[in-house]
């Protein structure tokens, strides 16, 4: 039985549970909020970080990681990750959403304890405008593809990549009571999600492994 530690909202994880639905592999979850579940997942890779999925004697990190390994283990079962003619497709949304996440999750989180450095507003212009360049790209890709997925032949990487970055971010401002992180995300200023990304996404919300996120 597979195992996948993970975090409710997170879009790393949610992508992940996107692909295990998409390939139709069931799968327990188990929240690393729960700080017995997170210490177990870290004792289980070098990463430290989550999601993490178990499979058999497999223990992988890293959502782009355990995509691969799911196509590459479970070949009869539809991809996550076209080969052919939705392949560039797919690798280039992917990278431009990581661009976005990784540089708002980063300043936002690991970088902000050092806002009142005097490097921080410059570093912070910087990492802020490689996100935004990112979703302004992006947002021509999903205005251009409404109500398509992103990729010729399907859903894809692409889709689940975009959809749960796309949802994590306009979610961000209704989590800013409950959640340290995305008030200090929000706190920051410099950057927008674009309304074709919105758009987009709102296409796609009634798929029945959309719907299973919950």
């Amino acid at each position: 039985m597979r195992t996948l530690y993970h975090f409710t909202y997170s879009p790393f994880s949610r992508r992940t549970r996107l692909a295990l639905a998409h390939k139709g592999l069931e799968c327990e979850l188990r929240e690393a909020g729960e700080p017995s579940w997170r210490e177990q997942a870290g004792r289980l890779v070098a990463q430290k970080t989550i999601p993490v999925l178990v499979d058999d004697a497999v223990a992988l990190a890293d959502s782009n990681a355990i995509s691969r390994w799911l196509d590459a283990k479970y070949p009869d079962t539809p991809r996550v990750w076209p080969e052919g003619e939705g392949a560039l497709a797919s690798l280039e949304v992917t990278a431009l959403v990581d661009a976005a996440l990784n540089n708002i999750v980063d300043v936002g989180t690991r970088y902000y304890p050092l806002r009142e450095h005097p490097s921080f507003p410059g570093v912070k212009a910087e990492m802020l405008g490689r996100a935004q360049r990112a979703l302004d790209e992006l947002a021509v890709r999903a205005e251009a593809r409404l109500g398509a997925t992103l990729a010729p032949g399907g859903w894809s990487a692409a889709d689940m990549w975009l959809y749960t970055a796309a949802v994590w971010l306009a979610g961000l401002p209704h989590r800013v009571q409950t959640s340290r992180n995305a008030a200090q995300i929000m706190a920051l200023g410099g950057w927008t999600l674009p309304d074709a990304i919105r758009r987009w996404a709102d296409t796609h919300r009634a798929r029945p492994d959309v719907q299973s996120l919950g």
